[in-house]
């Protein structure tokens, strides 16, 4: 008899940390009884297998206004979440992100569930406000195992998280994503250099469309796939540099993989990252990348000149020149290439798969 397990996120719309979440449902789900938890209901961003039973908590987001609110909001939530897991008879729960940690931490204590909490940020550049400090630090020492991205984040939290606690398992490459994986042929892809993530001010691509205006290149595009609170001002921004009809602002999709095969170059240009899901698929994808190096994740990822090139934070100089370097030298868009797609493969969602069921093994 398969053994019930909750995994529990905020919601389902576009995100790196809810296309994780989904895609572990998805593979779960073969071998264990997957109820995916989601705190409120929005557009669902992405495709959960039939097997994946799907409950909300509420019918909507109903933002707090005031700390009374929050509260009420929150035991809401908790009373909730205890019913649910109680009703299914939940073996384990796997939560993201801090909030959802704390609400699903306290609900395992109360029913005497083992909990895997996963941190999906960089705990050194999002801070919190001093009641949510608190909160997580009780959550992430308290639970039975905290699963952080990559090693940087691992060291910040084993100051104060026992260090056998602590387990790192990278963001995983979509299996079906993959099988669209077309041959990279420089000759035959467009002039497009192309980013993709949320448009906000961390993910910096205000430096990318200012690099490519002083790039001065007439032949080549720039893609933007993603959406966000910057899309209008960036918008604004193409036009004043006079660059408007060389900038397409495509929004959120569901058939990333077109761009990734239609596209030269990828750029990435973030000031700080949990783990950069766009990166892993773009380089998977085979294509020449130019990342920041930030923490945390692309350092980890690329290996500096030999399957991308890593960056300065914000340095819009290093940016032109590699981005001039691979968009004249088909050579080495080749050999990245090539060394991109072989140095992904242990980001499979097989691979991936491997560890999350080493730490759910040790809870059942």
């Amino acid at each position: 008899m398969k053994k019930n397990i909750a995994l529990i996120i905020p919601s389902l719309a576009a995100g790196g940390a809810e296309k994780v979440i989904v895609l572990l449902a998805n593979t779960l789900c073969v071998n264990y009884q997957i109820i995916l938890i989601v705190l409120y209901k929005t557009e669902t961003f992405y495709i959960i297998e039939k097997e994946v039973e799907v409950i909300y908590i509420k019918s909507k987001y109903t933002p707090s206004m005031g700390m009374f609110q929050a509260l009420s909001s929150n035991v809401s939530y908790l009373v909730n979440i205890i019913r649910v897991l109680k009703t299914n008879s939940i073996d384990l729960v796997i939560s993201f992100t801090t909030v959802t940690n704390f609400l699903s931490f306290i609900s395992c204590k109360f029913l005497s569930i083992p909990i895997i909490i996963s941190e999906r940020k960089n705990p050194l550049l999002n801070k919190l406000n001093i009641y949510w400090q608190f909160l997580e630090k009780i959550t992430n020492k308290y639970s039975d195992i905290l699963v952080v991205q990559s090693e940087m984040i691992r060291n910040v939290y084993k100051k104060f998280v026992a260090k056998k606690k602590i387990e790192v398992i990278p963001n995983p490459v979509d299996i079906k994503m993959k099988s669209f994986l077309q041959d990279y042929n420089c000759s035959q892809r467009e002039n497009i250099i192309l980013t993709v993530g949320r448009l906000d001010a961390n993910k910096n691509q205000k430096m990318l469309i200012e690099a490519f205006a002083n790039l001065n290149v007439k032949d080549w595009r720039l893609v933007i796939v993603g959406d966000g609170i910057l899309k209008e001002e960036y918008m604004i921004l193409t036009k004043s540099l006079g660059i408007e009809h060389m900038v397409d602002f495509v929004g959120n999709v569901q058939n990333v993989w077109d761009y990734y095969n239609q596209a030269k170059i990828f750029a990435f240009t973030s000031n700080s990252e949990g783990f950069p899901n766009a990166l892993l698929e773009a380089m998977s994808f085979g294509l020449p990348c130019v990342s920041t190096d930030c923490p945390s994740g692309p350092s980890e990822i690329i290996l500096n000149n030999e399957n991308g090139y890593l960056i300065e934070v914000g340095n819009i100089k290093q940016l032109e020149d590699r981005l001039s370097i691979l968009m004249c030298n088909p050579d080495i868009c080749y050999k990245f290439s090539e060394n991109a797609i072989i140095s992904t493969e242990k980001f499979s969602i097989a691979e991936v798969k491997k560890l999350w069921e080493a730490q759910i093994k040790k809870m059942l």
